[in-house]
């Protein structure tokens, strides 16, 4: 993958910067090339039996692969050819996607939010009852607060970020609350 010259990137104007996207949105659209559809369906099948693996061994939750991921990977590698201005997804592109994917799949399990981890730790029981209750007195019925906000307040009290997610998130499936606005707000 190439660098980004990021001083290169300082002499653009957000005008040329604004031209550059229209021109990539209306006129470029990648299709994968028979090398990226191949590689992008070899690193789907080791990912797979990679995540199977590690729930066998009870090595960590896994991470669940499935085929939504690999349409995420997909459409991440048609979007950073069409960055480049670049009619076929090549396989630079797809090996791109693929790193930034396990980043933000691989953060999303080390946080302890993954669709695996649905049980909350033995340790954190009892501080994620306290919390749920804090959150019931803190959010009415009928009443909307930003996540992150929510989370701040929580975090100078509790000072356990971990268990204030487990404790929303436990109030979600139980439908105690709704997430909207991509996540960024709790309805009650």
């Amino acid at each position: 993958m190439n660098k980004i010259n990021t001083e290169a990137l300082a002499d653009v104007s957000i005008e040329m910067l604004k031209k550059y996207l229209t021109y990539a949105k209306m006129k470029v659209f990648p299709r994968l090339s028979d090398e990226a559809g191949a590689m992008l369906q070899s690193m789907y099948v080791t990912d797979r039996a990679n995540s199977k693996d590690q729930q066998v061994s009870k090595k960590t939750n896994g991470i669940p692969i499935t085929v939504r991921q690999l349409e995420a990977i997909i459409r991440l590698s048609e979007s950073i050819a069409r960055m480049h201005l670049q009619p076929v997804v090549k396989k630079e592109h797809c090996l791109e996607a693929h790193r930034l994917f396990r980043i933000s799949t691989l953060n999303a399990a080390s946080s302890g939010m993954t669709n695996n981890s649905k049980e909350t730790p033995e340790e954190l029981k009892t501080l994620t009852i306290r919390i749920e209750d804090a959150i019931k007195r803190r959010v009415a019925i009928g009443t909307r607060i930003a996540y992150p906000k929510l989370v701040q307040e929580l975090t100078g009290r509790f000072d356990n970020e971990r268990a204030i997610n487990f404790a929303v998130m436990a109030m979600v499936r139980r439908g105690e609350f709704n997430h909207v606005e991509a996540r960024k707000i709790l309805v009650r």
